[in-house]
Order: structure tokens, then sequence, then C-alpha cells
């Protein structure tokens, strides 16, 4: 069972309690409440708190590569996604969603070569400047 929607670390805690297998860090998208708090800003905290106890899966806001590096290195262990599969699905098909995970794999790997990391699982919150990661945006997007 894995639970969505966690934004709170006691509720982090609550499902670890209960024996959730897993949880995803999620602010659906920012959809259901206008203003609600970007998952990265929240993901760091609750990894520090139940981190060691369950899996940790983030969405909203990964929409490329690059995010999916920021996710892993604040701390999840592993990314969801859902517009931008959806939105190239629609427009290219099965063609399409290659493209969008074949180049999400090498901005992912370009990310990596430019921080020095070899393997997946050393990306770390070292590779990050906090100050300037509370959200996961593209380079040069407007916050």
């Amino acid at each position: 069972l894995i639970l969505k929607g966690i934004l709170e670390v006691d509720d982090a805690k609550a499902a670890v309690n209960v024996g959730a297998d897993g949880i995803v860090v999620s602010n659906h998208g920012g959809r259901q409440l206008d203003g609600v708090a970007a998952t990265a800003r929240k993901l760091p905290d609750i990894v520090a708190a139940v981190g060691n106890d369950t899996e940790i899966l983030v969405d909203g806001g990964i929409r490329n590569g690059v995010d999916v590096f920021r996710a892993l290195a604040l701390g999840a262990n592993g990314v969801m996604i859902g517009r931008p599969w959806a939105w190239a699905l629609a427009a290219e098909g099965q063609a399409g969603l290659t493209r969008l995970l074949n180049t999400w794999q090498q901005e992912l790997k370009l990310a990596m070569t430019l921080t020095g990391v070899t393997r997946i699982a050393d990306i770390n919150e070292t590779h990050l400047d906090r100050t300037n990661t509370n959200e996961l945006t593209q380079a040069g997007e407007q916050q």
C-alpha cells in the first residue's frame, strides 16, 4: 500500500505507523488547493523523519530530467509523473512518450555528469544549491 498526498511530517509518520509500504509526497499538481506548498519544500523534512522507514516517491513539478535529479538529491527514492507523459502521449502517441522518456534520461545523465555523479544511488543533497531548490522548475522559469 502506497499513500499519496503526504505533505506533512506527522502524516508521513502516521502512514509508516499504519504499515504503508511507501508514501508519495504530493500536492496533486497544485490543482486541489491553490497555494499549497511545493513538494520540494516539504520533501527534505519528510525524508529526515521517515526516509529510513519507508520508500518515498514524489510528484508535482517534475517536468524534465534535471527535476528528477533534484528530487533524488532531496531524498526521494523515485518520482512519479502525470502531465508530461499525458501531454507527450496526446501529442504524438507512443513515439511522443518514447521521446519524452529518452530526453529525460539524457537530461538526468547530463546532470549527473555535470555534478560528477556516476551512479544514481550517489545523488544527494550536496549536489544542490538548496537556497535555489525550493521548487522543481526548469532553468530560467519564473517562480
